[in-house]
């Protein structure tokens, strides 16, 4: 029975670490765009989680040390995993989110926000919103999004070791950071349509003050749509353009250098 001994030793060591990989890659696979839509069953997502799971977990056992002594320090280690696995499905998210808002703006001032479609985001949002959210996943996914992310699982042990958080100093100012770098990535791909929503503006108050009887916003609303929509057909590629340079240096560096903190419990 002592031969076996170490057999077992290894297989609870490897069990354990299975459940914290897990752990991580379902938090991650819950935000990371294409796995995380509503439109993806929970199935197919809990199956693409074990699988990563039997993939890396034999790859990152010689990382994990010694199993934890007690329930408490294993449940500490799976809320340590899974908050991992939210950080990096995050960054990933942020720029759909990137584009969400750029939509949303658009919308705002093409006058169409009232237009309401359903996809990418839980609630309701503008169509322009969903057509370059789901426009931007598409691209994600043609760029090798899917192999990225486990690269990026793998590799990602060395920032955020396996069983430790991340020091709350440090999130709480990389988290800040990339919240505001999505917003004015997505303010700035929306400038072409405050841009026009401006001139037009403009436009429309000097006709006013010209031809008073003249209902102006008649007239103007169909040519600021249509002008918006030829617009967004023009800036189409240059937009996705530069968003894809954005994901390109999220997937060379999905974490930008978020440093770990204190050991794990």
């Amino acid at each position: 029975m002592s031969e076996l001994t170490p057999l077992f030793e290894m297989a609870g060591l490897l069990a354990f670490v299975a459940i914290g990989v897990f752990a991580r890659i379902g938090a991650a696979l819950f935000l990371v765009p294409g796995f995380g839509e509503r439109a993806v069953p929970v199935r197919v997502r809990l199956g693409a989680a074990l699988a990563l799971t039997l993939l890396l977990a034999p790859i990152i056992a010689p990382l994990a040390g010694q199993s934890p002594p007690t329930p408490a320090a294993l449940g500490w280690l799976v809320l340590a995993e899974a908050a991992a696995g939210l950080i990096i499905g995050l960054a990933f998210r942020l720029l759909v989110m990137a584009l969400q808002v750029c939509g949303a703006i658009a919308a705002q001032n093409l006058s169409v926000a009232h237009m309401f479609g359903a996809g990418v985001a839980p609630e309701p949002e503008p169509t322009i919103a969903t057509m370059l959210g789901m426009g931007g996943i598409v691209l994600a996914m043609i760029a090798g999004l899917h192999v990225h992310l486990v690269a990026a699982l793998t590799g990602l042990y060395g920032v955020l070791p396996f069983g430790r958080m991340p020091g709350g100093a440090e999130l709480a100012q990389w988290s800040t950071a990339q919240v505001a770098g999505g917003f004015a990535l997505g303010l700035s791909l929306a400038l072409p349509f405050v841009g026009l929503a401006f001139l037009y503006n403009l436009a429309l108050g000097a006709i006013s003050r010209a031809m008073p009887q003249l209902l102006v916003a008649l007239v103007g609303l169909p040519l600021l749509i249509g002008l918006g929509l030829v617009g967004l057909y023009l800036v189409l590629p240059e937009l996705f353009a530069r968003w894809s340079v954005a994901l390109g240096l999220v997937l060379t560096d999905p974490l930008g250098g978020l440093a770990p903190a204190g050991p794990a419990r």
